[in-house]
């Protein structure tokens, strides 16, 4: 058996028929993974050697396999126990795996980072097996508690939340499945994941652990890399899920907000309109309340638009509808539509026209929609008493417009973040914005197969350009 694996493996296995002749082996820190025959009497020894080489794989090798054997060596940190004689291909197995872990390693790294911090509760009877699941997920820089006491953890649980718990099923104060029952009743932990762990494997006993919630169920012994990828996948699921939670919840807001301050003008304007109904003769007053009513519609009809194209975009319901515009009006429309606004911050739109045919086959409505998002921008954020800067041009193969603006506040570090959905740089401007505008139009403009970008002309100058291909209609005879 020795010569085969030395020719096998390069020397990189170090192979042993009795564990003590382990003490013989004056090359084992150059070895990948070492292989001890035993009958399990006598393992003591072997804990040692496996804290003190961490880099290498410890297996075991027997005639006679139980799984309480299996379970006292998965407790001293053996990664594998195999029946004696045991085929060679496992050990060929072994290094095409750990070079392919290599290659991964900067994955495994980011998957780490990304759940450090999160909480962990195992709670076992076993003291060899809370240190066995301990040492698996101790790389992912989780905040691991551990209990051999159910009463004890129980404890814990009402006064601190956490993201999962590690049940053992049978313990003798209370069983894994009445705990994850008072778990489900604690407001900190209610929607904590859960995973059951125990020796009993028939159908009824994990039906039970998944009727009552648990989002695996893991039989001793167990194979500790399966079990580091079961805990660290559900936790990047817990997170992900949180995330679109908290997503959702800001979004939310964010549109309440939004929509608060027109409503509440619409309303002011119409209790001053009523109240101002027997003074007729003040039809100037009348009609610029009228305006800004007006103009508080559209915001909010904008702000439902670009709610509604984002559901659309999100889930495969958006279609262009294409035919032939000109793009030289639609932005002269554009601008028609936000004089109003233009008007009372004292701001001043320029255009300038450089091109000699601006007709293109685009979705008219949804390039408008691009224009209105970036224009409504610019007012949003540009100074009063500024100017906004508008040009048209074109090159052998596109149509490309820039709005050009000074702006208020600070600039994030990164500028082109702002087309990320509900980001915003609103509150460092102090305005309110839902942070969807320029999402959208980004989407609008990918799907016109062009492309949009921010840049920083100075310390408060943004432009923002986009691009459209010159896709024209074919004519009837081509």
């Amino acid at each position: 058996m020795q010569k085969l694996i030395n020719n096998e493996s390069n020397k990189k296995v170090a192979y042993v028929e009795n564990i003590k002749d382990i003490y013989k082996i004056k090359d084992l820190p150059s070895k990948k993974l070492c292989i001890i025959k035993t009958n399990f009497h006598d393992l003591n020894p072997l804990k040692k050697f496996i804290q003190k080489f961490p880099n290498i794989e410890f297996w075991l090798t027997a005639k006679e396999i139980s799984r309480k054997n299996i379970i006292q060596a998965n407790g001293y940190g053996v990664k594998n126990v195999l029946p004696y004689p045991f085929d060679i291909k496992v050990i060929r197995d072994f290094f095409k795996k750990n070079s392919s872990e290599i290659n991964d390693s900067k994955y495994s790294c980011d998957m780490y980072n990304c759940l450090k911090g999160l909480n962990v509760m195992i709670v076992d009877d076993n003291e060899l097996n809370v240190e066995l699941l301990v040492e698996t997920i101790s790389n992912a820089g989780l905040n691991i508690h551990t209990f051999t006491k159910p009463l004890e953890a129980l404890e814990m649980i009402k006064h601190n939340s956490f993201d999962l718990f590690l049940l053992d099923v049978m313990m003798p104060e209370m069983s894994g499945f009445e705990l994850a029952k008072e778990i489900k009743k604690s407001s900190l932990n209610k929607d904590a994941l859960f995973m059951f762990i125990s020796a009993f494997s028939d159908a009824e006993t994990k039906i039970a652990g998944f009727d009552l919630g648990s989002c695996a169920y893991i039989d001793k012994p167990f194979d500790i890399n399966v079990v580091r990828s079961q805990v660290l996948n559900m936790l990047k699921t817990k997170q992900l899920r949180d995330a679109m939670n908290k997503t959702q919840d800001s979004f939310v807001a964010m549109v309440a907000h939004d929509l608060k301050s027109p409503v509440n003008a619409e309303i002011r304007a119409l209790e001053i309109l009523l109240n101002n109904t027997a003074h007729s003769e003040n039809s100037n007053f009348n009609n610029e309340i009228i305006s800004d009513l007006l103009q508080a519609a559209k915001y909010m009809k904008n702000l439902v638009n670009n709610i509604l194209y984002k559901y659309k975009f999100e889930n495969n319901f958006a279609a262009l509808n294409k035919t032939h515009c000109s793009l030289k009006n639609i932005i002269e429309e554009s601008i028609t539509e936000i004089k109003y606004i233009v008007a009372e911050k004292q701001q001043n739109i320029t255009f300038a026209n450089k091109t000699k045919d601006s007709k293109v086959l685009i979705d008219c409505i949804e390039i408008k929609r691009v224009l209105n998002n970036l224009l409504s921008n610019s007012t949003e954020y540009a100074p009063r008493n500024s100017s906004i800067d508008l040009e048209l041009s074109e090159n052998s193969s596109c149509f490309i417009v820039s709005i050009k603006n000074r702006i208020k506040g600070n600039i994030p570090d990164n500028i082109n973040d702002i087309f990320d959905k509900f980001v915003s740089f609103s509150k460092s401007s102090k305005c309110v914005n839902s942070g969807l505008g320029l999402y959208v139009a980004k989407k609008v403009i990918e799907a016109h197969n062009g492309a949009i970008n921010a840049e920083l002309i100075d310390d408060n100058i943004i432009k923002f350009t986009f691009s459209i291909p010159k896709e024209k209609f074919k004519s009837v005879k081509e």
